[in-house]
């Protein structure tokens, strides 16, 4: 077992291997940078649009690792004023 892994996450290479729309009816890809589950790491969780994390996870060393394991037709947004501070970015 992976001994980063918490839970209920199924940490995953990438993004890319599976149709997203098949788990949620509108895939959200949120970025992390050192959550306190995953200190120290980048991780993208995939959400569901009616605002549900999913168990679903990349986890990284880099933010740049991260970007290659999201789907290429999605796009990138900057934070929100609202999200949470270890929020860095979204991919709709």
């Amino acid at each position: 077992m992976n001994k980063l892994k918490k839970q209920n996450d199924m940490i995953l290479d990438d993004f890319k291997k599976f149709n997203l729309n098949t788990v949620v009816k509108a895939p959200i890809i949120a970025v992390y940078k050192s959550p306190t589950d995953y200190p120290g790491k980048y991780v993208a969780r995939l959400w569901d649009i009616r605002n549900n994390p999913t168990q679903f996870i990349v986890v990284k060393d880099s933010i740049e690792e991260i970007r290659t394991a999201i789907p290429n037709q999605m796009t990138r947004l900057g934070p929100n004023s609202m999200d949470d501070p270890v929020i860095i970015e979204t991919w709709i």
